[in-house]
């Protein structure tokens, strides 16, 4: 249930227990996924990054702990280069793609409110 307390812990980018994403993706960490909320931390080295595309049903923010990463939008466009501490806004509808521009592992937190589907 989303109103339960929680703990979890993000165990370092070179723990065990990540997901795969493929090899242009690098892995994740899951640290929360319920009907209310999604977090994730992302690893990717240098090159790195995920394909456009966007969420119908998620608001959603990232946070750079480590590393740097670019967030590219629709054609063109460049939303940011962001640093460790440094983070961006997604809302939903938004067509984006980032990728690990630095010479460090990009390590990345994700947070993202689901937003209740009207039927």
């Amino acid at each position: 249930m989303a109103n339960e307390v929680k703990l979890f812990k993000y165990p370092g980018r070179n723990a065990e227990g990540s997901r795969d994403r493929g090899p242009e993706n690098g892995r994740s960490y899951d640290l929360i996924y319920n009907e209310s909320v999604i977090s994730t931390v992302q690893v990717m080295e240098k090159g790195q990054g995920n394909k456009l595309h966007y969420h119908n049903d998620q608001d959603g923010y990232w946070l750079i702990l480590n590393g740097k990463a670019r967030f590219h939008g629709d054609g063109a466009v460049i939303l940011g280069d962001l640093e460790a501490y440094e983070g961006i806004f997604i809302p939903h509808h938004t067509r984006y793609w980032f990728e690990s521009i630095g010479d460090e592992p990009l390590e990345i937190l994700r947070v993202s409110s689901l937003l209740i589907q009207e039927k």
